[in-house]
């Protein structure tokens, strides 16, 4: 515990360094020892400091609803220990920067997710949940401000003060401020006032000033740039190569916001540091950071575009790739004005040399700042630079602009966003840059003379590659010379040579014009509903036609057809009755059996009644009756054969006599299988009524009859031509190919 005498009101009456400082303390035995006042044993906070979550929920967006609630909680909490620590007192506050590592943790923090000053949405005027969360976020901001200062602060009163030996080791040696919190500090606070320059500039001067360490690390951070662009170009490639990889966040409009938002803060963070700190300039030059910024913007930047304008032509990310590209023509434009004012002429003039080769950056540096006008005042400062290099970067640079009129990264895209058609337009024109229409000496250019040209000389390139070609130089001349002589600009270098040339539609350019896209010739005409307002034709309402069916049923029953054809059958159906030689009509003839062939079976239906009539009567035919039969059967010949017999004066041979011949055929031939149709073994079971057809006899042991004695022998006779094949035809079939046995 504090002894009285040295309390808070008096704790330093002999006015020593902090360092120096030391407290008595008297311990339960009464035993009293002095504790320096910078001992771990003064801090007597048991609760943590609070985490600051930050106010944007991502991607300039601000949270509400339950998110903000929670924010506007946790900001309260972070409030209330940044007061806390601004209400302690000196060797307190030391005390709990140096042993609590919350407490810094909690200033990191802070700086680390604060709003960055270029990306602070505006609220809505009507929630006012939303513009209290801002001011309480404007005293967070003020509070760590003021932590910073009062970290840099080395006297605060004449009894409160530290040693500036001692300052800068607790400063350093413990990291209480660090280069990457110095650029984070410099994020959240910005240059939108110039009192924030002031205390920025503030800050930086003490730090240096108390550890000379940090010029060492400022220069490593400066360093770490050269690998912060070749990370994000390897980033952009491998996700343009590969389909941009991971699915979109629910906050994420396209894969590339990352790389656009850590490009963004980058260039801001090395405006602002060459702001407040000039005369890292030369460090600037030492480390060639202007080359790797020109070889980002020229090679990264035009890529990233693209990418982005292909995924989201609406994305945010396009605007704050905007915002960087004019950042870093800043950065760019403040070392060149350094240089100047320092008569660093020889360095300035390698400097822009050595960035022809960035034509992106070259023309758009070239349009925001034309270099003529810098090359004339440097001439006036820096006589001794010898003409001919200057005549040549101003030479290189103008070259670069007149060469690309309408810009190298597809600028026009981004204000023509209004149709879709004008869209894709565009699109195809930043990947074929517009042509001249005329050349240096005024003249009109026929480009598809100069592609004739170059492809007589060189006929292994496509057309696509030499239309890309040609707006670089002046003449097909000078395109072949380069392609030659290997001296192509880096962006066509790496083309494809064979690219082929599509020509445009010319119904996009009347689609633009007319607003209509012709699919076939009636599209657009006098009769086209969907384009007239006043169409020359007759526009059906409602379902069907008048007069026309009301459904299907009545589309199907449609009789109007036959109903004009009745008239003409009526007429056919009238027959002249005119009296028959005999004076009746024959109406018995029957031509049933007409149709068929001589060894084609009749049907069953109609056999059947006679086959089975046949065989049952010459089954139970009495043996005693044989000549009597024979008799018949002589007679019954003589009667067939007396109308079979054709007199000479008959046209036509009696249909009555054909049906005769063609019954008693089928009676010979089909007589005897009746009764059943069992035939074989089966045949037995259909009764008496076929006797012939039986084979099955009478019981073993009461002997067999004469018919069944004889079927039995057919059937064993003929067995091999029965069933479903023929085993005789079969067994020839075989022996004919070869296969014996």
């Amino acid at each position: 515990m504090l002894d009285n005498d040295t309390s808070n009101n008096n704790c330093n009456p002999q006015k020593l360094p902090l360092g120096d400082l030391k407290f008595a303390l008297s311990g339960q035995d009464g035993v009293r020892k002095h504790v320096p006042a910078l001992d771990e044993h003064w801090v007597r906070r048991e609760k943590p400091f609070g985490n600051y979550i930050c106010l944007m929920s991502s991607y300039d967006r601000l949270k509400s609803g339950a998110a903000l609630e929670e924010w506007t909680f946790a900001a309260n909490i972070c409030r209330q220990d940044m007061e806390f620590l601004l209400g302690l007192s000196q060797h307190e506050f030391w005390l709990y920067m140096v042993y609590e590592e919350s407490a810094m943790a909690a200033i990191v923090t802070f700086l680390q997710r604060a709003n960055p000053y270029y990306r602070r949405a505006e609220p809505a005027s009507e929630n006012k949940e939303l513009e209290q969360a801002i001011q309480l976020y404007g005293q967070l901001l003020d509070l760590v401000v003021r932590l910073v200062m009062r970290l840099c602060t080395s006297q605060e009163s004449d009894a409160e003060w530290i040693s500036p030996q001692q300052h800068s080791t607790l400063l350093y040696t413990n990291y209480l401020i660090s280069v990457p919190m110095l650029f984070d500090l410099m994020i959240a606070v910005g240059d939108a006032e110039p009192s924030n320059v002031a205390i920025l500039r503030q800050i930086f001067d003490t730090v240096l000033r108390l550890q000379p360490e940090y010029a060492k690390d400022l220069k490593e951070a400066l360093a770490f740039y050269e690998s912060a662009f070749l990370s994000m170009q390897i980033q952009v490639e491998n996700e343009g190569c590969e389909g941009a990889g991971a699915p979109l966040d629910a906050d994420l409009e396209t894969p590339y916001d990352d790389v656009v938002l850590f490009a963004m803060d980058c260039a801001f963070t090395l405006r602002l540091l060459l702001l407040l700190r000039p005369e890292l300039v030369e460090i600037i030059e030492h480390l060639r950071l202007v080359q790797s910024i020109a070889n980002f913007y020229d090679m990264t930047v035009p890529m990233l575009y693209k990418n982005i304008y292909m995924v989201n032509p609406l994305a945010n990310s396009l605007r704050w790739l905007n915002e960087t590209r004019q950042q870093f023509l800043l950065v760019s434009r403040r070392v060149i004005s350094l240089q100047m004012e320092k008569g660093r002429g020889q360095q300035l003039v390698e400097l822009m040399q050595e960035s022809l080769s960035a034509q992106t950056f070259v023309v758009d540096y070239q349009r925001q700042y034309p270099l003529e006008h810098d090359m004339k005042r440097l001439l006036q400062t820096c006589p001794n630079i010898k003409n001919y290099k200057v005549d040549f970067v101003i030479a290189g640079y103008q070259k670069a602009l007149s060469s690309c009129p309408s810009g190298i990264m597809a600028d026009e895209l981004a204000s023509n966003l209004d149709t879709e058609e004008e869209d894709n337009e565009d699109e195809d024109s930043s990947r074929t840059p517009p042509l001249p229409v005329s050349s240096a000496n005024g003249t009109g250019r026929d480009i598809d003379l100069e592609v004739t040209a170059v492809l007589d000389v060189l006929p292994d390139l496509g057309m696509g590659f030499i239309r890309r070609l040609l707006p670089r130089y002046e003449n097909s001349e000078q395109a072949i010379a380069a392609i030659l002589d290997d001296n192509l600009p880096p962006d066509l270098a790496q083309m494809d040579r064979q690219e082929v040339f599509v020509p445009p539609d010319p119904q996009d350019k009347l689609q633009r014009q007319t607003g209509v896209r012709h699919f076939n010739v009636h599209d657009g005409d006098r009769y086209d509903v969907l384009t007239q307002d006043q169409p020359e034709c007759i526009i059906k309402q409602g379902k069907g036609l008048p007069g026309g069916p009301r459904n299907a049923e009545q589309l199907l029953d449609d009789k109007r057809d036959v109903k004009q054809l009745k008239e003409r059958y009526q007429q056919y159906a009238l027959v002249e009755e005119s009296p028959l030689e005999n004076g009746e009509y024959d109406d018995e003839y029957d031509d049933s059996y007409e149709a068929l062939n001589e060894g084609q079976a009749p049907p069953v239906s109609l056999l059947r009644a006679k086959l089975q009539s046949a065989a049952s009567n010459s089954a139970y035919e009495a043996p005693d009756q044989d000549d009597d039969g024979n008799e018949d059967d002589s007679s019954a010949n003589d009667s067939e054969t007396e109308p079979a017999k054709r007199k000479p004066a008959d046209f036509c041979e009696n249909p009555e006599a054909v049906r005769a011949r063609y019954q008693q055929r089928q009676l010979s031939k089909y007589g005897n299988r009746g009764g059943g149709g069992g035939g074989g073994g089966g045949g037995g079971g259909g009764g008496g009524a076929s006797g012939s057809a039986s084979v099955m006899g009478a019981p073993k042991g009461q002997g067999q009859s004469q018919q069944t004695q004889r079927s039995r022998g057919q059937k064993e006779a003929h067995k091999s031509s029965r069933a479903n094949h023929n085993r005789k035809a079969g067994a020839a079939f075989k022996r004919s190919k070869g296969m014996m046995g």
